[in-house]
């Protein structure tokens, strides 16, 4: 299968795997703490602790008793000053007023060991919008290849 086909099979698949009720979040990383520098794995690391203590703190027990948690779309991206960066959907919970939501992403990705204070979180107000930032974080321009920037493991959306 050639590369072009492989990637626009890919932004379909992606596109068809919905995070309901989505927020549009982009988290910007710290690049190096006490003296380790961020890479791939060490910024997959840090996202797994911030999912883990997000959906501890939204679901209590029930995430690890009853496998509760957010649905999550993660994609990595550098940019050209190769700064590593995160854009993902997170799923708002309906329970929880924006404003609080938004501020529990933000207390809970800054208190990361990599987690720096410049955050974006956007609700999305129309369909037109949600589709909009899927192609955005779907974009060529700062990755290496769309099927390494995704981060699967972290991607809960894409294991249901």
């Amino acid at each position: 299968m050639k590369s072009d086909q492989l990637t626009t099979e890919l932004r379909d698949y992606l596109m068809s795997k919905r995070v309901v009720n989505p927020l549009n979040v982009t988290l910007t990383n710290k690049q190096s703490f006490n003296g380790i520098k961020l890479d791939e794995i060490t910024s997959e690391r840090n996202f797994r602790h911030f999912k883990n203590v997000l959906n501890r703190r939204v679901f209590g027990n029930g995430y690890k008793r009853f496998g509760k948690e957010l649905q999550m779309l993660v994609v990595r991206e550098i940019s050209s000053n190769q700064r590593h960066h995160i854009h993902c959907v997170i799923e708002h919970p309906k329970r929880y007023e924006i404003s609080d939501f938004e501020r529990l992403i933000r207390d809970v990705w800054t208190s990361t060991d990599f987690g720096y204070e410049e955050i974006h979180i956007e609700q999305p107000s129309s369909q037109r919008r949600e589709d909009g930032w899927l192609s955005y974080i779907m974009k060529d321009r700062t990755k290496v290849t769309l099927d390494q920037s995704i981060d699967w493991i972290n991607s809960s959306v894409l294991h249901h």
